[in-house]
């Protein structure tokens, strides 16, 4: 009994105390590096924030009662808990919001960089937030789902709860926004530093 006391004592007195450093800096919203931002935001110091290298993954569809390829990942997911907010990556003006079958509800914006940024599978997009607005880098547009694969809008629990990133050239190539992630995530975890 008395390690699990002194355990407990000792672990509290090695935690900062709430709204100090590290702790009080990670609910700040990131600022812009390179007039960007990560597009998940952490709801909380511990939440949880997952993404790998996705591009171009096979996606299978259930055609006939049989698995058949039908494409590749065009995107990135980043996996997040329900309703973590969503960021424009960078400034641009609202291009689509809605629902899409496959996408869920999503939203696409046409960057400062000519570039088309598309956010898919949200739970809600921001219900202020229409066709032809103008965002910031930085501002909240919607919040992390799993909808999307339904007809009827607001179908979901298909799959687990992440944001859906594309990225598509002015010439309508879609690019693999990995490398991006990763430098936005980074710059992120040092600001919180």
């Amino acid at each position: 009994m008395r390690r699990v006391v002194l355990f407990v004592v000792l672990a509290s007195l090695a935690m900062p105390p709430a709204g100090a450093g590290l702790i009080r800096r990670a609910y700040e919203p990131p600022r812009p590096s390179e007039g960007m931002v990560f597009p998940v935001a952490r709801s909380s110091w511990f939440s949880v924030i997952n993404f790998s290298h996705d591009w171009h993954a096979p996606r299978m569809r259930l055609i006939n009662g049989r698995w058949r390829q039908v494409g590749v990942h065009e995107g990135n997911d980043i996996f997040a808990e329900p309703g973590t907010p969503i960021r424009a990556v960078i400034g641009g003006r609202v291009e689509q919001v809605g629902w899409l079958f496959y996408s869920g509800w999503r939203v696409g914006i046409r960057g400062n960089d000519d570039r088309y940024w598309f956010y898919a599978h949200m739970k809600s997009y921001e219900p202020d937030l229409s066709i032809g607005d103008r965002v910031m880098a930085g501002e909240r547009i919607g919040r992390v789902g799993n909808t999307g694969y339904g007809d009827e809008p607001g179908h979901d629990d298909e799959f687990i709860h992440h944001l859906h990133l594309g990225i598509q050239e002015p010439d309508g190539r879609w690019v693999d926004p990995y490398p991006t992630l990763v430098r936005l995530y980074d710059a992120t975890v040092e600001q919180s530093r």
